[in-house]
């Protein structure tokens, strides 16, 4: 991988990103209540609160065709770890509706699957991307 020191301001905030993107599908909140509370919480620090939004209200919007994707690889999505599940709905929607390329998408999720969940996701995490690509 890349070194990162030069994009501190994007690694934090896909993060953040996913970290929200948890909550959303853990709490079932609307993406602006978790927008306002992770601006007022981490207001002290360098984030992309434009990309954290956009990207937030494009997942919020676009969720049925997140999971309809997800569904479409034949995963047991009930068996998929909440994180995991979170990381693939940052990684598809920014496939399907952002402006990343897919192998900066794809080296994202396999460095915030290895430092969220646990040692081996980052394996399903690329091979459902994988797969995803191909089919796609």
């Amino acid at each position: 991988m890349k070194n990162l020191a030069n994009f501190k301001v994007e690694v934090r905030t896909r993060e953040y990103l996913i970290q929200a993107i948890f909550q959303l599908l853990f709490d079932n909140q609307k993406a602006s209540k978790i927008i306002k509370q992770f601006k007022e919480v981490h207001k002290t620090k360098k984030v992309d609160f434009k990309m954290f939004t956009s990207s937030m209200k494009s997942i919020e919007k676009n969720i049925k065709k997140i999971e309809d994707a997800i569904n479409s690889l034949s995963i047991q999505t009930s068996n998929i770890e909440l994180i995991d599940k979170s990381i693939l709905y940052f990684a598809i929607n920014e496939m399907l509706y952002g402006e990343l390329d897919k192998p900066v998408i794809i080296d994202e999720s396999l460095r915030l699957s290895k430092k969220f969940s646990n040692p081996e996701s980052y394996k399903f995490i690329n091979a459902t991307l994988d797969k995803f690509l191909k089919n796609n």
